[in-house]
């Protein structure tokens, strides 16, 4: 044991205030503030001037403050005891009271006269206190003699015999123990506390009914409070005064957070306990800026750790873990989960739970390890199984085959359309090899472990596309929803994309974060309209017609991005796939650093009889960015169009975010066309229906066209959901400014 901070060498304590002084569990994480008060107090403990013997912890609850003062008993080697206040608590707590003597004798015939009631003869009441005592027939019947002497002996006597029993408070400061006083301000009674301040001098005194007691020079007290929590009163002044040495106890650190559930868990994993300390620090911020009376703090911090720990899924622990532990209405519910979703700590703790997932890792098949040129099969491997292989061929096959080109070509031109089925010479290169680090574009993940975890969400992004689009023209059309299947070229084609548009994307997302700051900020706060005042004046300008619309510092502007880029075959023409291709990743970059949420969906239709429709998601809300380039890379001009079933889906999904302001960005060319006859007035009545279902439900359409059919397009989406790029080389840069403009 460290004796550095130990003030009684010469002190002789009993078996009892021996085991009363706290000792340190291996878990226990010596702070800074518990370093400072321990040399605070040993530095002047021989100084009867400046001794240092009443401490005032004030903080959280979860903070720490308890586990303090037990540390200081540990560090002091100080007997350690507490007393919780409540509410009704009166000087009868604080000192003591007189109560009746109650002795054991009368406490044992109490009970044996309530057994013996139960009996009906004699002898079952002389066998009951054979049974009781354990004593033999004669013993039993002079028992049952004193029994009776010692009943007419009180009934005879009218007199009380009362004890002085003393307080927790009077015995640690006569006895000289580490004292800890804890939440004394939720006493309704101001006076009650008062009375200590006399015992809390250096040589304080106790006035009780048996005398007087003078203060143990030895005696350190420890007073514990929360601040500003329901119930709560401020600390008395008077009482404050005398104390010697307060500390403002908050969470600590991130790296302590994570050093302290580390001993308290024995949870090893640093990369979610980082994600989860900053979501409990992000929680505990967010709560005091709104008034929730909840608490995210350690306790909150070390059982959901804990959790997770024994398997359970720490998004869905959370809430029952620390979440409801904040606050369980439904309105301070959305304020915390928005402020999570605009952190991006949800995704990143998604993205760690995925490649902890990955890296579990499983056997291989002997077939497979040949083929991979591997020589030894590791258990580690986190590499896709043989079955999800050809599982995942025989699906491509059946799905993307596409059947020679329509006689209805698009625009009644010839195209050169790639085929689906075919596979070039540069998408030859394997999808599963093993990538550098710098190659995973921010990604821990290969691109097998992707397309593992794609398999599964592909199929219940399905079952929600055929759900949506049940009650519509589309529902016996075959729409069928893809994840792009990436290679090694197009991670490199997706670099090459990044590159281009990146000085763009940080030049305009710097602006922007910069302006949300200031938006957001403390200095842009007065004049706004809230707080505990109202004065008109600060809510309209003079002219009594534009009101303030600076948002409150803790009221930050709220956007969703939804994107579809079509995938028709005349997207080939002047270079248009690849601008928009562009424009996607400028945008995905751009939604990426400002904390935009964001869905990308391409669509294309009639690539074969089994599927009318084809929607490739590039991006769900809830997906991270990962490999978000080297997907995009994978768009190319394909076959038709059907522009109400993407329309649709994206409005569905940007619908259910949860924003101020929802946006739904069209890319494309040309107008809708796809077989046996979705053109003109059907076509346009469907596409009509998708935006006055959801522009009722306030979101925005942008119809960004790119093509010849630009006055179709105008008329078909109207002239507030149209905008003209004339300029296809510039579309990146018009999109970034357009959407810049909405934040």
């Amino acid at each position: 044991m460290d004796k550095s901070f130990v003030v009684t060498e010469d002190r002789r304590f009993t078996k009892v205030e021996e085991q009363m002084i706290w000792q340190k569990p291996a878990s226990h994480k010596t702070s800074q503030e518990e370093l400072r008060i321990a040399t605070e107090i040993k530095n002047n403990w021989l100084d009867p001037e400046m001794k240092i013997m009443n401490i005032l912890l004030e903080g959280d609850a979860g903070s720490g403050k308890t586990q303090l003062a037990r540390a200081l008993s540990a560090d002091l080697h100080l007997p350690y005891t507490k007393v919780t206040c409540f509410a009704d608590m009166d000087k009868t707590d604080v000192f003591g009271a007189l109560l009746p003597v109650v002795t054991t004798d009368e406490n044992e015939d109490q009970e044996l006269l309530e057994a013996i009631y139960q009996t009906d003869s004699l002898q079952s009441v002389l066998s009951l206190i054979e049974t009781h005592f354990q004593i033999d027939a004669n013993q039993a019947k002079e028992r049952l003699s004193k029994l009776i002497e010692r009943i007419d002996q009180r009934e005879q006597s009218s007199n009380i015999d009362y004890k002085f029993y003393p307080s927790e408070i009077v015995r640690a400061m006569q006895k000289g123990y580490l004292l800890e006083i804890q939440e004394p301000t939720v006493i309704r009674d101001a006076s009650v506390l008062v009375a200590l301040n006399s015992a809390l001098e250096p040589n304080g005194l106790l006035n009780i009914p048996t005398g007087i007691i003078r203060r143990h020079s030895d005696c350190v007290v420890v007073i514990t409070t929360n601040r500003n929590y329901q119930g709560n009163r401020p600390l008395n002044e008077s009482l404050r005064d005398r104390v010697q040495h307060a500390e403002k106890m908050d969470l600590p650190s991130i790296e302590v957070m994570i050093e302290r559930a580390i001993a308290k868990t024995d949870f090893m994993a640093r990369d979610y306990l980082e994600i989860m300390a900053k979501i409990i620090r992000l929680l505990d911020e967010t709560a005091k800026a709104n008034a929730i009376k909840g608490v995210a703090g350690m306790r909150s911090y070390f059982f959901w750790v804990n959790s997770l720990k024994q398997g359970q899924d720490p998004l869905e622990s959370m809430f029952p873990k620390v979440l409801y532990k904040l606050t369980t209405d439904e309105t301070e519910l959305q304020i915390l989960q928005t402020a999570l979703e605009q952190s991006g700590f949800l995704r990143e703790l998604q993205q760690v739970k995925n490649q902890q997932k990955l890296q579990q890792g499983r056997k291989i098949s002997q077939a497979e390890a040949d083929r991979r040129n591997i020589v030894e099969e590791a258990e580690s491997a986190t590499l896709k199984n043989e079955s999800l292989a050809e599982d995942q061929e025989k699906e491509n096959a059946a799905t993307e085959t596409i059947e020679s080109a329509s006689a209805e070509e698009k625009n009644k031109e010839p195209l050169d359309i790639p085929t689906e089925g075919k596979t070039s010479a540069s998408e030859a290169k394997s999808t599963t090899a093993s990538l550098a680090e710098e190659d995973k574009i921010g990604s821990a993940m290969s691109l097998d472990e992707l397309a593992e975890m794609d398999k599964e969400k592909r199929k219940a992004l399905n079952r929600a596309v055929r759900e949506v689009l049940k009650e519509t023209i589309h529902a016996k059309e075959g729409t069928i929803l893809h994840r792009p299947k990436i290679t090694e070229t197009d991670l490199e084609q997706g670099q090459i994309l990044t590159q281009k548009v990146l000085p763009e994307v940080e030049s305009l997302s710097r602006v922007i974060n910069d302006l949300l700051d200031k938006e957001i900020s403390n200095d842009f706060s007065n004049g706004s309209y809230y707080g505990a005042r109202f004065n008109s004046s600060h809510v309209a300008y003079g002219d009594l017609r534009n009101f303030d619309k600076k948002n409150p510092p803790n009221d930050q502007p709220s956007l969703a991005l939804a994107v579809r880029v079509d995938e028709s075959g005349s997207m080939l023409r002047d270079d248009r796939m690849t601008t928009a291709k562009l424009a996607a990743v400028a945008l995905s970059l751009f939604a990426e650093k400002t904390q935009i949420p964001l869905m990308l969906y391409g669509d294309s239709a009639d690539l074969s009889q089994r599927e009318k429709t084809s929607i490739y998601s590039y991006k769900e809300f809830d997906d991270s960015y990962d490999f978000m380039a080297a997907k995009i890379a994978t768009m190319k001009p394909r076959q038709n169009n059907r522009d109400g079933v993407p329309l649709r889906l994206l409005a569905e999904k940007l619908n259910q975010q949860n924003a101020d302001t929802k946006v739904l960005l069209s890319i494309s060319d040309g107008q809708p066309k796809a077989l046996p006859d979705y053109t003109g007035e059907k076509a346009k009545k469907d596409i009509q229906t998708v935006l006055n279902d959801y522009q009722r439900q306030r979101i925005l359409f942008i119809a960004c066209a790119i093509g010849e059919d630009k006055e179709q397009l105008r008329t078909l989406y109207g002239e507030n959901n149209f905008v003209d790029i004339s300029d296809i080389t510039t579309l990146p840069q018009q999109l970034l400014r357009l959407i810049a403009r909405f934040i």
